[in-house]
């Protein structure tokens, strides 16, 4: 949860409370992955779930103490091999519009956008924001 809170801009409302994650963790088909500093301070998360050939990338967060030092990125990368030894053929994420930052992220790991959902999102001002729906294909990885 430590992550969690650092990781998510609180004006977006994106972070999970503890009961949603643990809720999430116990579900069938979920798996998660942990990223740790030097000391062994967990400084990033994935949280992903698997329904048949696809899996959902639910979340993912990284310190901000430990950004730009391309953790994020080999956070998705593992979630797509994890996901791949699970059997998925394609990995999917939702993110908000306006975090051109994980955007590019996601492209640079190889996820291309493939929908919108408008309104998805709502700020703590009240103002909305859509969810742009991405996927990367996981045969590159065989």
């Amino acid at each position: 949860m430590t992550v969690m809170r650092a990781g998510f801009d609180p004006q977006f409302g994106e972070a999970w409370s503890a009961a949603q994650l643990s809720g999430t963790l116990g579900m069938a088909g979920s798996f998660a992955r942990q990223a740790l500093a030097a000391d062994d301070a967990a400084c990033g998360f994935t949280l992903c779930r698997s329904a048949g050939p696809e899996v959902e990338l639910l979340l993912i967060a990284v310190t901000p103490a430990a950004r730009g030092r391309g953790l994020g990125l080999l956070l998705l990368e593992a979630a797509c091999k994890d996901a791949l030894q699970r059997g998925a053929s394609d990995l999917f994420l939702e993110v908000r519009e306006n975090n051109l930052g994980a955007r590019a992220l996601y492209r640079k790991a190889g996820f291309r956008d493939v929908g919108r959902r408008a309104d998805y999102y709502a700020g703590s001002s009240g103002r909305r924001f859509a969810a742009i729906t991405m996927r990367r294909h996981l045969g590159d990885l065989l």
